[in-house]
């Protein structure tokens, strides 16, 4: 087998987009996105979607959506959907098509939920434990290679702060969707959501 050929080493991607890109004179106040705190963790977040790995590309055809679910049921089965939801932040109606994809691949499948029998919990086939697996070990491998650029003082304080802006964002669209409720807008059923999450969490 051919030694893995690794990239070179390059200056900072971040440096390099911001020397390239200068804002614009054409705009009356452009919004500086390398400074803009939500634009830059939702570009490492666009870089680090596990279906974009070539490593998980190998190993399942399943969009981003599909394996974020899948990964939640894996890690905290039996789990119902709407905590999937909750789990992962993505909204119950994404849930919902991405576990009738899930169901129909034979990767999940639904067991009565005891404590609510209008419900039921979900949990991984053995295909669905499987494929879990080998996902769990390419990830676990890119947690660790991106990892490296930290101390393990670093990384404790990243993961500390990354709750706290969570906690923060979910505040802070509670109150959007609050207020838009109290002048009269209609609040469709996503941000109704985020409501919820956040009064669970009070």
């Amino acid at each position: 087998m051919a030694a893995e050929r690794k990239p070179k080493q390059r200056s900072g991607a971040f440096r390099r987009r911001k020397l390239r890109y200068e804002l614009s004179r054409q705009t009356r106040k452009p919004l500086d996105l390398d400074r803009h705190l939500p634009f830059g963790i939702a570009v490492l977040s666009n870089l680090l979607r596990v279906d974009r790995d070539p490593h998980v590309r190998r190993l399942t055809d399943l969009g981003a959506r599909e394996l974020r679910i899948l990964l939640n049921i894996g890690s905290y089965m039996p789990i119902r959907a709407a905590d999937v939801a909750y789990q992962s932040r993505l909204d119950t109606h994404t849930v919902s098509r991405g576990v009738q994809t899930l169901l129909q691949k034979g990767l999940v499948a639904p067991s009565e939920d005891p404590l609510d029998r209008r419900t039921s919990r979900l949990s991984l086939t053995a295909r669905g434990a499987a494929l879990y697996a080998s996902l769990a070990d390419i990830l676990e491998q890119r947690d660790r290679r991106l990892s490296r650029c930290l101390s393990p003082g670093e990384r404790d304080q990243l993961e500390n702060m990354l709750a706290r802006l969570e906690d923060c964002a979910e505040e802070i669209l509670a109150g959007e969707v609050l207020e838009c409720a109290q002048d009269g807008a209609t609040v469709p059923a996503d941000q109704k959501e985020l409501l919820r999450w956040y009064r669970r969490g009070v």
